[in-house]
């Protein structure tokens, strides 16, 4: 923890400096005089590099270089409308905004860091046998052939949980953290669903935090009973509010990827039309 204060402490000076620097140089101001441009692309570099999940798990490599090609782009069409006596300017920028994502990456790598340490503690509280979903690969290409090859029904069940609405334990989860709150909660969840499904289903989490559930051998009525099932334990043990949806093979896609999006719509359609209530201790923090 100390060094993900330490390069957080970091990263924020280093940004102060970086706005206040045609300020402190003032001698220099043909150098330091940044155009616009900049100051709005090293916001966005530290933005999209902590909370865009691709660009979050890339190496710190292909951060550099990605971002390289943009400033790049950028400098390109700069120089075509001001002219060459720029390029010292864009040289100068180029470095700090590689800087930029530099240290970006290293808090970056600390909060993935943290957030492992946490989802270690909740699942070794509530022991559960999910997987994630981008190491998952193999085995869901296994279920997918497997399926096509005897011509067997597959769902995928798509659950999403929102919000603690459990009015017993507000208090208490009040007190709590906010991420260690999802993280305890999402832990408590794999948990439920491992005591609930078959050794055969394969539970997932995405990055973005909700679980996909594939089911072998099942089609999309028993899926959606299933899933009504898991939705009731959870509001009932966690006290938490869910989404879910479902999307069969070979009804309604063909592969994992057409599958997931068509649960993702499906969601969303549901989502638009049934919107979940706030709960009355929400809506009282509101006030």
């Amino acid at each position: 923890m100390n060094e993900l204060r330490k390069n957080f402490i970091l990263l924020v000076l280093y940004l102060l400096m970086i706005f206040s620097i045609g300020e402190v140089f003032d001698d220099f101001e043909l150098i330091f005089q940044f155009p616009s441009h900049f100051y709005f692309l090293i916001v966005a570099v530290v933005a999209l590099n902590l909370f865009v999940p691709r660009l979050s798990w890339m190496s710190v490599t292909t951060l550099l270089a990605f971002w390289a090609m943009v400033f790049a782009a950028i400098a390109y069409s700069y120089v075509r409308v001001n002219g060459m006596q720029y390029i010292q300017i864009l040289a100068i920028e180029f470095i700090l905004i590689e800087v930029a994502v530099w240290m970006s990456y290293q808090l970056n790598q600390h909060l993935r860091t943290a957030e492992s340490l946490l989802d270690s503690l909740a699942t070794a509280t509530y022991n559960n046998r999910t997987l994630d979903l981008r190491q998952a690969t193999e085995r869901i290409e296994i279920e997918m052939t497997r399926s096509r090859r005897h011509h067997r029904p597959l769902s995928v069940i798509l659950i999403k949980p929102e919000q603690i609405s459990s009015n017993k334990d507000q208090q208490a989860y009040q007190l709590m953290r906010e991420d260690l709150l999802r993280h305890f909660a999402a832990a408590r969840i794999g948990q439920i669903m491992t005591n609930e499904l078959r050794q055969t289903d394969l539970i997932l989490r995405a990055p973005e935090g909700h679980f996909i559930v594939l089911c072998a051998e099942t089609n999309r009525e028993n899926s959606t009973i299933l899933a009504q099932r898991i939705e009731q334990i959870i509001r009932q043990t966690v006290g938490a509010s869910v989404e879910w949806s479902v999307a069969s093979f070979p009804d309604e896609a063909l592969t994992f990827e057409e599958l997931l999006n068509r649960a993702e719509a499906n969601l969303a359609k549901h989502a638009a039309t049934h919107p979940i209530p706030v709960p009355e201790f929400q809506q009282a923090e509101r006030n």
